[in-house]
């Protein structure tokens, strides 16, 4: 036994005793990897489970929501069938049948909303009545003064939302002329369309702040034995809305302070339309009243508002500057034609006849002057053309026409005089026809009359010659007769 010999290899170390019982074998390897599927399928099974689980909690939730404004719907109509009157019922189903026919507007401004703001700034918001209100209900003067002048109740918004890229925004309005025989004003919030026939704060998505001192949001109830938690509007008073646009919190401030909102459980929160809806300012009255809105154009009376700049847009955009006054331009109007000269005897049919010398004519192109130049070529008839017709004829007499009838020539109309009725119909005709028959009697008499003073003037004329004739004759033979006289005492 050669004990020396080198041996043949490295001895393995690695290899696995085959009574070794922690060795890794092909039945081991198979069983771990079912064991990774097995807690791979139960977890995605697991979170599948979960997922099914929420979505039924958010849909028995949603349902729930649901179910409970439904039962606070039918709530609110059964107080309102035992609170309002018949007038108030029906105003109240209608407003709510017109919100279901015409959902609130929502998502981003038009293009064409857009470049008007920021082409005019604040001057692109005005006041827009709905097409159901006359001006015997409500006029607007220049765009944001109010006046209404019914006995009912009605309401106007904006044509623009309120912003929402900065932080607050806010408005005033000033009771110009307000009575105190019972007008209800209301300034606030709201969606649009909005029921024209309602005031601000009586349906989803309002809140207003009344002139009787209330507060309402979605409120069409009358308060009952509650004092008003606001002071009440009084002529001159300058009321401001303000809200705040990451929160959602609607504040009011009279005659530039902030009103106390304690009492009735603070701010209003939260106030975001779904959907990415727009707010508007509403302001409504049921009653004749005057209200001036500021939406900033002008300062505020809430000094915060003026420093922080909370009015809906600049004073002025970026608009073009407004044409100087005394300067014409020189526009284009029709850089190039589509006319070829070298054509235009192919084109006679498109052009009205004697087109080209018409234009040529430079004096139809501007206004006529009649009393520009008396010795004008115009064919026109004018006073000039008359008298110079006149005399160019001579012999013919040509009269200008007779100046309008005086009106102090004892022609006038008493005051006291009994107003005589027109005459329509056949009465009508047979007087005109009358009146045209009396007008040509009198022309002819009147021909008559120049004709015979005429012959009179011509006999006149004749005689006067004849007479002057026979004197000259007795004349010629007076100095005959002297002339014989001075001459007998010479012979």
């Amino acid at each position: 036994m050669n004990l020396l010999a080198a041996p043949s290899g490295p001895p393995d170390f690695f290899q696995p005793d085959p009574d070794d019982g922690n060795h890794f074998s092909g039945d081991r390897g198979d069983q771990t990897l079912d064991k990774i599927m097995f807690v791979t399928f139960f977890s995605f099974l697991g979170v599948a489970a979960l997922m099914v689980i929420l979505r039924v909690a958010v849909y028995l939730v949603r349902n729930r929501q649901r179910l409970s404004e439904d039962e606070l719907m039918r709530e609110e109509e059964n107080q309102a069938y035992l609170e309002l009157g018949s007038e108030e019922q029906e105003l109240y189903f209608q407003s709510k049948e017109y919100l279901l026919t015409n959902p609130y507007l929502r998502g981003e401004l038009a293009l064409s909303q857009n470049l008007a703001i920021q082409e005019r700034g604040i001057k692109a918001w005005e006041f827009i009545k709905d097409p159901m209100l006359t001006n015997n209900d409500v006029i607007v003067v220049n765009k944001t003064e109010l006046n209404f002048l019914k006995d009912f109740e009605c309401s106007v918004s904006t044509n623009l939302p309120m912003p929402q890229k900065n932080d607050v925004y806010y408005f005033e309005c000033k009771m110009y002329h307000l009575p105190e025989d019972g007008i209800t004003v209301s300034v606030g919030l709201g969606i649009k369309p909005y029921p024209w026939f309602r005031l601000p704060g009586r349906h989803s998505y309002t809140v207003s702040y009344d002139s009787d001192g209330h507060r309402r949001h979605a409120q069409p109830f009358p308060f009952t034995g509650t004092a008003p938690p606001f002071p009440q509007f009084a002529e001159g008073d300058v009321i401001g809305v303000g809200y705040r646009v990451r929160s959602g919190t609607v504040f009011f401030t009279r005659n530039g302070k902030k009103v106390s909102e304690s009492k009735i459980g603070g701010h209003i929160r939260n106030f975001k339309i779904p959907d990415k809806g727009h707010l508007y300012p509403i302001i409504g009255a049921n009653n004749m009243c005057s209200v001036h809105v500021n939406l900033g154009q002008m300062g505020f009376v809430f000094i915060e508002g003026n420093v922080k700049k909370w009015g809906f847009a600049p004073l002025e955009g970026n608009g073009p500057a407004p044409p100087a006054y005394n300067k014409f331009n020189a526009d284009i109007l029709l850089e190039r034609s589509e006319i070829d000269e070298s054509d235009i005897s192919d084109r006679e049919s498109d052009f009205p006849p004697d087109f080209w010398e018409v234009n040529d004519n430079d004096q139809d192109k501007y206004s006529y002057n009649a009393y520009g130049e008396v010795n004008s070529t115009d064919e026109r008839i004018t006073l000039d053309s008359i008298r110079n017709e006149h005399e160019d004829n001579e012999t013919e007499e040509v009269d200008p026409p007779s100046p309008p009838p005086s009106y102090s020539d004892g022609n006038e109309v008493e005051a006291n005089s009994p107003r005589e009725e027109p005459e329509t119909g056949a009465e009508a005709t047979q007087e005109i026809a009358e009146s045209t028959e009396a007008g040509e009697t009198t022309e002819a008499r009147e021909e008559d009359e120049t004709t015979e003073h005429e012959t009179e003037a011509t006999e006149d004329h004749t005689e006067a010659e004849n007479e002057s004739e026979v004197t000259a004759e007795h004349s010629e033979g007076a100095e005959t007769s002297d002339t014989h006289t001075s001459t007998s005492p010479n012979h």
